[in-house]
């Protein structure tokens, strides 16, 4: 049976390897300690946090029929947040999220989407792949340590552009256009407080500050009963400060964070700042993926088309049925 090594298990690499399991033998390599990539969570004491993304929706019947099974299977659910649209301080538009438009989180934490997907899936934790070399009809994969962790018939790069472009140096094609594609940084502030804040929304969207997005996470369905708060900076705020260091950074979002919120969020009993620097993308025009048949290597990912997750599972889609007549 054909040999695909997939590198990264975030949606787009769990997808992918879902899709061709059943056509090849797939091994996904991660250099996390667990899957799902942005679809994450944190753990504090008795705090929890999505610090990565918040939710997704399902427009195309493609990823509705993904979705099934794991909406069977209680893994994810609807998130009926009350949602705010906020100019700065200043609510603009309020309404509840409904079961006619899901807005889809994991249950009971994002990163159970990962787990799920993953539970019957050859992947290979914490192993960071550095290079892959040409081996006769197929490739040589090495880690970090410049191991050879297997040969393989097929390399699939999933990662950000960023990180592929530097694995797939020499494919001219696939570097250019890495090269062409901007990624946005993004931070994520978790707040954590021993007492509930008295807020009129469990989400909402901002505007006229450095902060785009602030959520109750302890709101969305099946969470536990501490109270939690998930800050995400714009991207321009990040792009223009993502080497700053963390102190700075915690400030500034934080006192954004209370100007908006109209608290003192400064008396929470947990806080902690994650720099996500490849976090989102703005819409793409071009492939929704890249293969070379000849060369026997392939990329996808949300970077392909725009930071959503349902364009993350697209790009994997659409690359494994291609993939599937090849093999």
């Amino acid at each position: 049976m054909t040999k695909v090594a997939v590198i990264g298990a975030g949606l787009s690499g769990l997808a992918l390897a879902q899709q061709l399991r059943t056509v090849a033998d797939v091994t996904v390599f991660e250099k996390s300690r667990g899957p799902g990539g942005r679809i994450a969570t944190r753990y504090a004491d008795a705090f929890e946090f999505d610090h990565g993304a918040q939710f997704f929706t399902a427009r195309s019947p493609a990823f509705r029929a993904f979705l099934e099974p794991l909406l069977a299977a209680g893994v994810i659910a609807n998130w009926p947040a009350r949602f705010a649209e906020l100019d700065r301080n200043r609510i603009e538009d309020a309404r509840s999220w409904s079961e006619d438009y899901p807005h889809f989180v994991g249950t009971p934490r994002m990163n159970s989407i990962g787990k799920a997907l993953s539970s019957d899936l050859d992947v290979a934790f914490e192993t960071t792949i550095t290079k892959f070399e040409r081996s006769g009809d197929g490739w040589i994969v090495f880690n970090d340590e410049g191991e050879n962790v297997g040969q393989f018939d097929w390399v699939v790069l999933t990662a950000p552009a960023p990180q592929s472009q530097s694995l797939a140096s020499g494919v001219t094609e696939l570097v250019s256009l890495c090269r062409a594609r901007t990624m946005r940084g993004c931070f994520a502030l978790m707040l954590g407080f021993e007492q509930p804040l008295k807020l009129a929304w469990d989400a909402a969207l901002i505007r006229n500050a450095d902060i785009s997005w602030m959520s109750v996470n302890s709101s969305k369905p099946g969470r536990g009963g501490a109270f939690t708060l998930l800050v995400h900076s714009t991207n321009a705020w990040a792009d223009a400060h993502i080497e700053d260091d963390l102190d700075s950074v915690t400030a500034h979002v934080l006192g954004e964070a209370s100007a908006v919120s109209g608290n003192d969020l400064t008396r929470a009993a947990h806080c902690q700042v994650h720099r996500w620097r490849y976090a989102n993308i703005d819409k793409q025009v071009g492939p929704a993926f890249f293969i070379d048949e000849g060369k026997q290597l392939a990329a996808c990912g949300d970077w392909f088309v725009r930071g959503r997750i349902e364009a993350a599972f697209t790009s994997a889609h659409d690359l494994g049925r291609v993939m599937r007549k090849l093999l």
